[in-house]
């Protein structure tokens, strides 16, 4: 009969210190020193439970099961000496200690993580078998004795886990709430892009059958081309006012398509600067949930550029084609005017134009050799010779030997006589001077430290025989060596 009394004091004492709650004063572990056990974690994902002493904390139980799979993840806590026993049970330290192993494992959860998903599956996974076990062990034992502290454990229970469970049906009910006006405002974008979806197909359609034109654009600008080849003076009127009426209507289509791209294209930044300025105070809640920020505008804003920059190339060709044709009429107006006239007259202009390019080839072959008269310009902080722009003018001027070697080259002579001058040079110095001053400048380059792969390149292609090419990497070189 004493041993019976002794135990229901022991089972009181502990039901009375679960009552209490393991935070309560006088708890055996402070906030430095915690709790013995062990605390366990599993991913939404993984049939493997994942166990640490308490020592380490419930972090690392949790970041076990983060690696495993996915989220949510549940976390649980052990006793010291494991599952729920009837030693636990009448033991008020250890059963104390197994309450702060859960309080922890609940806080970290909660205000750690602070994943809503996670915190509702701790809460109705195995902590929750853990406690219906505790509780049922609890039960079994004070059916056996005359003492009524199981209303009170039950009682303990029940308060601890309502504790834990409203925070999370308070964060469930912000995060229900605030999806909701994320929602609204999906919704909201989606009204408000419903009518430029319609333009935008509208708009696409006529870009569509606008492309289809073009193989028949060019078909009659060269049909124009080739009557006004044909023309004769008194025809050559009508011919240019038909490539110009063809040019007007080439441009009007695409203008009237140009106007409508932009002015769709403004109303679907509008769209897009008014869904970021609503959304942005929702991006937490959006992450929180992995959701994505829809992208509603970015490829028809993409489509609709390259519609209008197809529309405006096109636009470019074809006026530049009239021009061509325009141009071209003059001088077949001025050809028949010639062949109408006298041949004195024909001669005259025959000798005027001749004039006009020995001219024109003389002062371009003075300029040249004033060019290559000067010294190459150097680098402002080394010094070194700059030698693309002048291997280029040396290439430029050896190209035009056989012009000045060409039987019938007389109204180039005046040019050529300067130039002749200059022809063996200029060869001599591409084949030797310009090699010589790129391998001393490259030489300069090492010597200041510079990437000997880049000069490597420049090197290579020196011995291949590639001046011109070698002198372009040569001044990128040295530019390079300079920051400039």
């Amino acid at each position: 009969m004493k041993r019976n009394a002794r135990r229901k004091a022991i089972l009181v004492a502990a039901v009375a210190a679960v009552a209490l709650g393991a935070a309560g004063s006088g708890c055996l572990w402070g906030r430095e020193e915690h709790a013995p056990g062990r605390f366990c974690a599993q991913s939404n994902t993984s049939v493997v439970e994942h166990c640490v002493d308490a020592s380490e904390g419930p972090g690392s139980a949790w970041s076990k099961a983060e690696e495993d799979g996915e989220l949510p993840i549940q976390m649980w806590a052990f006793g010291p000496n494991g599952v729920m026993s009837d030693e636990l049970a009448a033991n008020e330290a250890e059963l104390r200690a197994w309450f702060d192993n859960i309080d922890r494992a609940v806080a970290y959860v909660r205000d750690e993580e602070k994943n809503a998903e996670s915190l509702r599956a701790t809460l109705h996974g195995r902590l929750l078998g853990l406690l219906s076990q505790s509780r049922q062990r609890q039960e079994a034992i004070l059916e056996k004795e005359p003492v009524r502290a199981a209303d009170n454990f039950r009682q303990a229970m029940t308060d601890k886990a309502s504790a834990e469970e409203e925070p999370l049906v308070a964060a469930l009910a912000a995060d229900k709430q605030a999806m909701a006006v994320v929602q609204a405002i999906f919704e909201q974008a989606r009204s408000d892009a419903a009518p430029l979806q319609s333009t935008y197909a509208g708009v696409a359609a006529r870009f569509a059958a606008y492309r289809a034109t073009e193989a028949a654009e060019t078909a009659a600008y060269a049909a124009l081309s080739e009557q006004a080849s044909r023309s004769g003076i008194d025809g050559l009127d009508g011919a240019a006012e038909a490539v110009l009426a063809a040019a007007r209507e080439a441009s009007r289509a695409p203008n009237e398509l140009a106007a409508e791209i932009m002015t769709l294209a403004a109303e679907l930044q509008a769209l897009a600067v008014s869904f970021d300025e609503a959304i942005a105070p929702h991006n937490e809640v959006l992450a929180t949930h992995g959701a994505v920020v829809p992208d509603m505008t970015s490829g028809a804003l993409r489509s609709l550029s390259a519609m209008l920059g197809y529309a405006q190339r096109r636009v470019a060709r074809s006026d530049a084609t009239a021009t061509a044709l325009i141009g071209g009429i003059a001088l077949r107006r001025q050809a028949l005017g010639v062949l109408e006239g006298d041949e004195g007259a024909r001669e005259a202009i025959a000798r005027s134009r001749i004039e006009r390019a020995s001219e024109v080839f003389g002062e371009g072959a003075r300029a040249r050799v004033e060019a290559l008269s000067a010294a190459p310009p150097v680098s402002e902080k080394l010094g070194l010779p700059l030698l693309a722009e002048r291997c280029g003018a040396l290439v430029a001027l050896v190209q035009m030997r056989p012009l000045c070697e060409a039987a019938g080259s007389s109204w180039r002579e005046v040019g050529c006589a300067a130039l002749r001058g200059r022809l063996d040079a200029a060869e001599a110095e591409l084949r030797t001077g310009l090699p010589r001053k790129i391998a001393a400048g490259l030489a300069a380059l090492r010597e200041k430290g510079m990437a000997a792969a880049v000069l490597d390149a420049v090197q290579a292609r020196l011995d291949a025989g590639d001046v011109k090419d070698a002198a372009i990497a040569y001044d990128a070189a040295v530019r390079g060596a300079e920051g400039t």
